[in-house]
């Protein structure tokens, strides 16, 4: 059934609600919207920086693989982070046929951390295996409370299990490799014509680090892409009979190249430099790469041991990845407004408006502190906490929808060492 012609002031909003997008503008932390160690218990206080030098076995486990050779014995780790975003939109109603301004109705969301790592060198294997369970990628958005939004609203969320080993191959140099199973889960929020859906995927994280002189640790990891079918999630068409036609969405996260440096020269190694760099490949991920440019995002930590205290502090900065004028969605040039209801072409000006209100990862900026302290009530037993903000940005879509983010997290974490 070929494409009805439909006024874009009408199209808008049945399209959001029709189009699957994963959403929840700026739920992840300056990385697009992929979390990486930004919320986990003691790297989420130094801004996520762990690819040389983690502070908590999630961080290794869910980073860079090598550095699960720095853990030894046994640790067990238990933590989760609360994140908060704030979303304001604009809407001059030159795209939905009603001007409106609305703040996102999102709660915060709970984020799980949890890793088990064991030392092998008991038996004469000079590395260290691990696995764990933690979120890797959220996105949604909710502005039901808007009436002038026709109740839009939608949800992402990637959770995965991780199992990998970090390995000594020589001294000073270390290799490792993980492998991610995950669960994606996709809430396209419709009443009449899409459905919750989900998917499994898989990937691999591959990683070296070695030590230099003056106690500096250089670090390198690779990521491949992590891609989810969704089978049926929404709806396309209507054939000639009356029947719905249902349309699949292959949506990949990005594959990832990061370097990491990190080094304890100063004070009598009680303070620990670290800095991370991250280029992520949207421009080549199905879905994603629509609407997203190439992003390379950076963090700077520090901790300070003061006896059992630790005293985190860390800045994270991100590119903006949105495009300016995106043509295509996932493939798609249409896709019908409820049941029975009209055929939506998917325009630049839509699809602009679907950046801003759902798709909105446009942070720069985020500052973050920590606090840790050893043998907390027993021995053997360490505590962390974090707190992080990413400031306001703002961008104007098209020049008919303005967008506002901001967040805050708030984590903390338990790490039993035997």
């Amino acid at each position: 059934m070929p494409a009805k012609k439909v006024s874009i002031r009408r199209s808008c909003i049945p399209v959001l609600l029709l189009s699957g997008l994963p959403a929840l503008p700026a739920n992840a932390g300056p990385h697009g919207f992929d979390l990486h160690n930004t919320l986990m218990p003691a790297s989420g206080g130094m801004a996520g920086t762990s690819l040389a030098t983690p502070l908590d076995v999630p961080s290794a486990l869910y980073g860079n693989p090598a550095t699960l050779s720095q853990f030894r014995g046994t640790q067990a780790a238990f933590g989760a982070t609360l994140y908060k975003p704030r979303v304001e939109i604009n809407h001059d109603g030159s795209v939905t046929g009603a001007a409106f301004d609305a703040e996102s109705n999102t709660q915060a969301f709970p984020v799980p951390n949890i890793a088990i790592t064991q030392d092998l060198r008991g038996g004469g294997i000079p590395g260290t295996l691990g696995i764990g369970f933690s979120a890797i990628s959220g996105i949604g958005a909710e502005f039901k409370n808007e009436p002038k939004s026709l109740g839009a609203g939608a949800e992402f969320t990637v959770f995965g299990v991780n199992a990998g080993g970090g390995f000594e191959l020589a001294d000073g140099l270390s290799l490792g490799g993980a492998l991610t199973v995950s669960f994606a889960q996709l809430d396209a929020g419709l009443a009449s014509s899409g459905a919750e859906v989900h998917d499994l995927g898989y990937r691999g994280s591959l990683g070296l680090t070695y030590d230099l002189p003056a106690h500096t640790t250089t670090a390198l990891y690779y990521q491949t892409e992590l891609s989810h079918t969704f089978k049926n999630a929404f709806q396309t068409d209507s054939t000639s009979g009356g029947f719905p036609s249902y349309s699949s969405q292959t949506v990949e996260q990005p594959a990832n190249l990061g370097f990491g440096l990190s080094n304890r020269s100063l004070l009598d190694g009680r303070l620990l430099l670290a800095l991370d760099v991250i280029h992520k490949s949207w421009e080549q991920s199905k879905f994603w790469g629509d609407v997203y440019n190439d992003q390379t995002v950076g963090s700077l930590g520090a901790q300070l041991s003061s006896g059992d205290w630790r005293f985190r502090l860390g800045y994270g900065y991100a590119e903006d990845p949105n495009k300016d004028s995106p043509e295509s969605l996932g493939g798609l040039d249409q896709v019908q407004a409820g049941v029975g209801g009209k055929v939506i072409p998917l325009s630049t000006p839509v699809i602009q408006y679907l950046q801003a209100t759902q798709t909105v990862v446009i942070y720069e900026h985020r500052a973050t502190v920590g606090l840790g302290y050893k043998d907390l009530v027993m021995e053997g037993l360490d505590g962390d906490i974090h707190f992080g903000w990413q400031f306001e940005n703002d961008r104007d879509f098209g020049g008919h929808t303005k967008a506002r983010v901001s967040s805050w997290q708030l984590g903390f974490g338990l790490t039993w060492r035997m």
